[in-house]
């Protein structure tokens, strides 16, 4: 697929201040972020530990408020959404990847990909068909109808991707996505995430300390302090 000549910006932030802490305690981990995402791309978020990467994908999903500053996503206002209203925008916009994958123990591998299309309103035997057919993209077809425990924890974050990726969101935000997985499997998820990004009407964001995906990106930005201090187009990424 060709990239598009201009590119839509997927997520704008502007001035992004965060506290945390009160008193002599208080602590700036955000210091006025600047930040523009392209529809159409894979965006890394590199940097050391505590240097703010996480705390500004929270602000960017909607799990966090900044203390100043604004968010938009795909042209809306992040601080304009409340509640159910809230809810239903990420449920329809965002999929999410965190470090912790919150999977259900009860459910089988298939019915927690499916869960997104079930609050959707899909039907059961679609949803499941849907989330059987992304796990065999992810190498974990085989592992469909097992129970999260039985799982170990790189395949454990391989369903955690799939499901953030089942009902097709338009903004894809993952933490550490490949920090569990080896180098094949590594390889697998970023193919994916490289063909979700590929599209005019998406963009992919990950926050990550593993070399080894960089060739995947189309942009960089490094981070230091609560600050972004590097911005760099990777003119070398690799194709989908």
């Amino acid at each position: 697929m060709s990239r598009p000549q201009q590119q839509q910006v997927a997520v704008q932030c502007r001035s992004v201040t965060r506290y945390f802490g009160n008193g002599d305690l208080r602590t700036c981990v955000l210091g006025g972020i600047d930040l523009d995402v392209l529809a159409g791309d894979i965006t890394l978020l590199v940097g050391p530990s505590g240097c703010g990467k996480t705390t500004l994908i929270s602000i960017i999903a909607g799990i966090l408020v900044p203390d100043q500053g604004e968010v938009e996503v795909f042209g809306t206002r992040i601080a304009d959404l409340a509640g159910a209203r809230a809810t239903r925008f990420r449920g329809a916009n965002i999929g999410l990847v965190l470090q912790q994958f919150n999977l259900l123990p009860a459910l089988t591998v298939t019915e927690n990909v499916a869960v997104p299309l079930l609050l959707q309103g899909h039907r059961q035997r679609v949803a499941n068909a849907r989330a059987v057919k992304l796990l065999e993209e992810l190498g974990m077809g085989s592992h469909a109808n097992r129970r999260p425990s039985e799982l170990s924890m790189g395949q454990q974050q391989r369903v955690a991707i799939a499901r953030a990726l089942i009902h097709e969101p338009r903004l894809v935000i993952c933490d550490e996505p490949t920090a569990m997985l080896d180098a094949a499997a590594g390889s697998d998820v970023m193919q994916l995430l490289r063909r979700v990004a590929l599209r005019p009407e998406r963009a992919v964001i990950i926050v990550t300390h593993d070399n080894r995906i960089l060739p995947y990106a189309d942009r960089i930005a490094t981070m230091s302090d609560g600050r972004i201090t590097d911005l760099e187009i990777n003119m070398n990424r690799k194709a989908a």
